[in-house]
């Protein structure tokens, strides 16, 4: 009370005496038909004149005559008799029962219970009959957690459908609660037990409310479902993951059905324990899980596998999904609206009252979704998705038999093998592995089989183009293991589809030390994403890493070790990886191409990132699945959403032992693959010295298309920002448009990642020609 004056004595007082009421909830009922009750009521009125009475018993009485009379057209004058008659003598003001609610400072004269419900519930017939409406008076439904479970309490009371209910909520009401909760302010730091229970007294005050003020807990949790007898019903709308699933556990014990509403595409859960007494909590979705551990759950990364399986991750509204990215970034919880609370508390109320009645018997979770029931045509989207066909094994050796490279030693097929395993172990945008290799008349052959890699980030084919060469390098360099010369040539026709020729001899003399030791790391050099410690790089390491790559002609290197520069960069790869969502075809492409979702589907496909390689935390992997849905992710954007990637890319920017920039001097497809040759290279030697490497290919492709492609496939808003992000990327590195712009990545010290990216088998990217 620090900011009332001492002179406001009086409104402190005021506030002190309201503020004792704020537990009450239970009305006072005075049939003064009776002197003590008289005489009370009397005394409550002189010692309050400030009380409002409200009388309308006449007309109460004249509904009542009404609904004991439906066959009957009466007027007026035959309503006044029948009240008369009815009353048989007795005064009005002492009919009936006169109710005090101290909360609101009123008493109100009503029709006393039996006449009152009869009353209440004329309009509910026939949709529920007399014969129900009887048997739901003898119901026990608890409700636990009160914000969707407020409008689920009322829309109960008002059809009364129950005859004692239970409710369960340790919190008190918040200013931003009222966005949903049908309340007044006054009620701000009230008990949301107290409200509920005033309004349902307010409604009815013959209805039974038992008030459990201190929520749900492992102390009270068997006399909420079966103290003074066994609840009938539960109604689960609270957001604690160990109630929500210790509830359940209880309520199957003891056979209560449990219904849940979540108040976003009008979703609803049906538990008939009572049915199905072996039936798994939440439908089996948590089966995999310790149950017994919930209780001790603490930080949101030990509850999200709990909570991801009950909310239904992809079953989620769009703008759901969208504002679980923006969760303690923009917005502090999930969003609610109270149309949705509203809806939600209507179907939850009817659901109740046919699984009381017995004529529903339904176990599931399902979708009273209005966005689909009613809602404009969807806008469909002209996302023009490229057909390349596969690279066929006629096309690759009827372009063979161009090949100008002169016929070579004949390979056994455990050494082409060899070097076509380690080949196919180069790094590739997505993993799409876009190679093909074909052995005809002791020449080896490389295709580019463009079906596997049309995605909007390959842009003329440059991420491709570094791709093979990477691939070429790994071969390269296991031949020189193997001791076989290479005389080899960029193919002069066909190309880019016919990529290189490759003829060998056998007896090379010794490989170099350098070689031996990139080879032996083709098969543990991998793509890390894992945050790190920041470590910096010795001075002589840097310079053997500098010089693996300009080993390749023409191809340079650009280090940044500067921290401040390094989250500029951070900044820029940030923004380009949200425009990759933002831009339909590129998230698209992300989506179906590049990402592979399940185990089922990274067997089945063998190329693509499976998501379980990725280095994510729960967080971050639930934000990704998140973005799948095209419709959240143009809310997202609507919103200028998603600033908690930009944290994260910051962040492992920021910690990285150096971020580099691998070029060539000019716009060339070979000079691509060159530039490919020197990335992997440097990758291996990287892996040699323990570093782990991170891509960072985003942003180069972007820059690319928008400079080269004259921006094609971006709107002019993106266009102009990249065009803002280039200028920046230009004052951090001694880059311009005219170099090819090949490998930008972060390289830092961590442990190795524990699952890789699969590779197709071999009798998929190698074949023999006639």
């Amino acid at each position: 009370m620090h900011f009332l004056k001492d002179n406001n004595n009086f409104l402190k007082e005021a506030i002190l005496t309201t503020e004792l009421q704020n537990d009450v909830y239970l009305p006072t009922f005075f049939r003064i038909n009776k002197e003590e009750d008289e005489k009370a009521l009397k005394d409550l009125l002189l010692s309050a004149p400030h009380i409002q009475v409200f009388d309308t018993i006449y007309h109460q009485l004249k509904d009542l005559i009404k609904s004991i009379n439906p066959n009957r057209v009466l007027d007026d004058r035959s309503i006044r008799q029948a009240i008369e008659a009815h009353l048989n003598g007795t005064d009005i003001s002492v009919y009936g029962v006169w109710v005090y609610y101290p909360w609101l400072g009123k008493v109100v004269h009503i029709l006393d219970e039996q006449e009152y419900i009869t009353v209440r519930t004329n309009r509910n017939k026939h949709k529920i009959t007399q014969e129900e409406q009887d048997r739901l008076a003898e119901k026990k439904i608890g409700v636990i957690g009160l914000s969707v479970g407020q409008s689920v309490s009322l829309t109960l009371a008002i059809e009364r459908g129950f005859g004692e209910l239970r409710i369960a909520d340790f919190d008190t009401l918040d200013l931003t609660n009222l966005n949903r909760i049908r309340c007044g302010v006054h009620n701000v730091n009230l008990k949301k037990t107290v409200i509920v229970a005033r309004e349902i007294a307010e409604i009815d005050p013959f209805l039974k409310v038992v008030p459990f003020h201190e929520g749900i807990t492992e102390n009270n949790l068997e006399e909420f479902l079966a103290g003074n007898g066994k609840l009938n019903l539960l109604i689960d709308e609270c957001d604690s993951i160990d109630i929500k699933i210790n509830c359940r556990v209880k309520a199957r014990e003891m056979g209560i059905p449990v219904v849940m509403e979540a108040s976003d595409r009008g979703t609803i859960d049906i538990e008939r324990f009572d049915l199905e007494p072996e039936r798994p909590i939440l439908h089996g979705s948590v089966a995999h899980l310790d149950i017994s551990r919930v209780k001790d759950l603490k930080t949101s990364e030990e509850k999200l596998p709990y909570m991801v399986p009950i909310s239904g991750l992809e079953t989620l509204s769009p703008r759901m999904k969208a504002s679980a990215i923006e969760i303690m970034q923009t917005i502090t919880t999930w969003p609610q609206l109270s149309s949705a609370v509203t809806y939600g508390g209507g179907i939850t109320a009817d659901l109740s009252r046919k699984i009381l009645l017995d004529s529903l018997h339904v176990s599931g979770r399902f979708f009273i979704d209005i966005d689909e029931l009613i809602s404009d045509p969807p806008k469909e989207r002209e996302l023009q998705q490229q057909a390349t066909p596969p690279l066929t094994v006629d096309d690759m050796d009827r372009m063979s038999a161009s090949s100008s490279v002169p016929d070579g030693e004949p390979l056994g097929s455990e050494e082409l093998e060899l070097m076509v395993t380690a080949a196919g172990l180069a790094p590739s945008g997505g993993n799409s592995q876009p190679w093909k290799w074909h052995y005809k008349n002791n020449i080896l052959h490389l295709f580019f089989d463009k079906s596997c890699s049309d995605a909007f980030l390959d842009f003329n084919d440059t991420s491709s183009m570094i791709s093979l060469g990477a691939a070429i390098e790994n071969l390269l360099l296991t031949a020189e293991k193997e001791r076989l010369e290479v005389i080899w040539e960029y193919a002069s026709s066909g190309f880019p589809t016919h990529v290189a020729s490759f003829r060998f001899k056998k007896n090379k003399e010794a490989p170099s030390e350098l070689s031996l030791k990139l080879a032996a790391q083709i098969g543990n050099r991998h793509t890390n994403r894992k945050n790190s410690s920041r470590v910096l790089m010795a001075p002589e390491e840097m310079h053997h890493l500098s010089k693996v790559v300009t080993d390749v002609p023409g191809a340079e290197i650009e280090w940044v070790f500067d921290v401040k520069r390094q989250q500029q960069i951070g900044e820029i790869v940030a923004e380009t990886d949200l425009m990759r969502f933002f831009t339909p075809e590129a998230h698209w492409d992300f989506i179906h191409r590049e990402m592979r979702w399940t185990p089922e589907e990274v067997e089945s496909r063998k190329d693509g990132i499976g998501v379980h390689t990725l280095d994510l935390g729960m967080n971050d992997l639930i934000g990704l699945r998140l973005l799948k849905d095209p419709q959240a992710i143009d809310f997202l954007k609507k919103i200028n959403g998603g600033t908690v990637f930009k944290k994260v890319s910051v962040t492992q920017m920021a910690t990285a032992s150096a971020i580099g920039l691998v070029t060539m001097p000019t716009i060339a497809n070979q000079n691509f693959l060159e530039g490919g040759r020197a990335v992997e290279r440097l990758w291996l030697a990287a892996s040699a010295y323990g570093y782990q490497m991170h891509p960072l290919s985003v942003p180069l492709a972007f820059f690319y298309r928008n400079i080269h492609g004259k921006g094609a496939g971006l709107d002019r808003d993106t266009s102009a920002h990249l065009t803002e992000l280039r200028r920046k990327f230009c004052q951090i590195f001694d880059t311009n448009d005219e170099k090819a712009e090949i490998f930008l990545f972060r390289l830092f010290k961590a442990s190795d990642s524990e699952m890789r990216t699969i590779r197709k088998p071999i009798k998929d990217t190698l074949s023999i020609g006639n």
